[in-house]
């Protein structure tokens, strides 16, 4: 036999459940990290391009226009990459507020298993007495 009854569900032994859900979590975060890594790409190429245009405005001598574009593209990316990090954080609090729900509950069915098991021992030994 593979695993017993008391296997199913034991934090020790790994649940199938906790399982999956560690895997939802770990690829919410990844995603969510791809997303943050793209805003960084998109960032660096539109600093790359400011940078080539200051080479530019520099021989033709218009470098505050320059510098305000290139302040309006940092605090708007600054700002997507900040948000998407704290709804990063948020949902990761969610998530370890749902797991640690979840371990309460699993603590709570081993207890009434551990009884159940005590009441059938006693069962099959002749009597509750």
């Amino acid at each position: 036999m593979a695993s017993s009854v008391s296997d199913v569900g034991n934090p020790q032994k790994g649940g199938k459940k906790s399982k999956d859900k560690n895997k939802e979590l770990s690829v919410l975060v990844d995603d969510r990290l791809v997303e943050i890594n793209d805003s960084i790409i998109t960032l660096t190429g539109r600093v790359d391009e400011m940078e080539k245009r200051i080479e530019e405005f520099k021989s033709e001598g218009d470098v505050e226009e320059l510098r305000g574009e290139m302040q309006v593209a940092v605090n708007s990316m600054a700002a997507n990459v900040t948000k998407d990090v704290q709804a990063l954080r948020a949902s990761q609090d969610a998530y370890k507020a749902e797991m640690e729900a979840y371990k309460a509950k699993v603590e709570a069915l081993a207890n009434q298993l551990q009884v159940c098991m005590a009441t059938m021992a006693k069962l099959s030994n002749g009597g509750l007495g």
